[in-house]
């Protein structure tokens, strides 16, 4: 009777701390700075729009995935969750005006692997904002 107690305990202790160890895995809730580098994109299957937004540093590359063209330009956080990206360069027809020019990026809420947002273009009234989902 002895060597029940024991074994029970030894049992119980085993499933406690399997059971601790696994509530603690759980993925952390993401926040701004999680999305300060890696890999991201943006859909917006009404207008037919993919991108695959590869951030590093003070760098992003945005690669249209439907067309393949590929636009870059340098990332400034003002702070934890706002951003200015200035575009250098683009094989895009459409995104080759936007060289020089400084978009101004607000995430406005996170929500799993994805965050909202609203940008402008400075110097113009116009304000567009969508989903980005975390690709890693």
């Amino acid at each position: 009777m002895t060597d029940i107690i024991p074994t029970t305990l030894n049992r119980v202790a085993l499933i406690f701390g399997l059971l601790l160890t696994l509530g603690s895995c759980k993925d952390a809730a993401m926040t701004c700075e999680d999305v300060h580098e890696g890999v991201f994109e943006i859909t917006k299957p009404e207008e037919n729009y993919a991108v695959r937004i590869e951030r590093k540093g003070d760098q992003q590359i945005e690669t249209n995935l439907n067309t393949g063209a590929v636009t870059k330009a340098q990332v400034t956080w003002d702070n934890i969750c706002n951003y200015q990206l200035t575009y250098t360069e683009s094989t895009s027809e459409h995104a080759v005006n936007l060289i020089g020019k400084v978009l101004l990026v607000r995430i406005t809420g996170i929500q799993g692997n994805q965050y909202t947002y609203e940008a402008v273009l400075r110097g113009t009234q116009t304000v567009t904002s969508g989903i980005i989902t975390a690709m890693d």
